[in-house]
């Protein structure tokens, strides 16, 4: 089912539910808002924190990476190089090295990368539920009949008073505030 199916699901099920209560006399009004997640998430203090700490975190093996595909890089024009001037047997032996090189590279980036996409899920998790005890405490103290995640591509229009993402980012930073880090000694 497309997102765009579901939203619209979404809108028709408030829609009745409006409509059931105005029939049953009740006026209570239906208040939907929207927030963007990802911009959430990237804008709360921690989250850019995070954001931070995982680049240090990726910045050596990203180094590492390059490192190895230069030696491959340096092997291939050696390989290229020698190939009219060698013998068999020292291109043979070089070729070797160069696949072995290559499977090195190969491997260390997809450990990079398996590593990489744990430590960012770990992150949202943790962020995303976070999130999420906000915004439900937000919009039950706000009496919202539902939150939904904005996908600017997918929404024709939006009041600017329906995205609640500036709202929420602010709550979050002061329910979950960042520690000061300890200052260093220079011992």
């Amino acid at each position: 089912m497309s997102l765009k199916r579901i939203a619209a699901t979404a809108a028709g099920c408030l829609a009745l539910a409006a409509v059931a209560a105005a029939q049953q006399g009740e006026a209570t009004p239906v208040k939907i808002a929207f927030i963007d997640v990802k911009r959430a998430l990237l804008t709360i203090d921690e989250g850019r924190a995070k954001a931070k700490e995982l680049q240090d975190w990726a910045r050596p093996k990203q180094e590492e990476l390059q490192r190895v595909g230069k030696e491959v890089a340096d092997l291939e024009t050696d390989l290229n190089t020698r190939r009219t001037a060698s013998s068999d047997e020292s291109l043979a032996e070089l070729n070797r090295r160069l696949v072995a090189k290559k499977r090195e590279a190969e491997d260390k980036q997809r450990v990079a990368q398996r590593d990489l996409e744990e430590r960012q899920n770990r992150i949202l998790k943790d962020l995303g539920e976070k999130l999420q005890n906000v915004i439900t405490q937000f919009a039950d103290t706000n009496r919202y009949t539902a939150v939904l995640i904005l996908q600017p591509d997918n929404v024709a229009y939006l009041a600017t008073s329906a995205d609640i993402t500036d709202t929420i980012v602010r709550l979050y930073n002061e329910k979950y505030p960042l520690a000061p880090k300890p200052a260093a000694t220079g011992k």
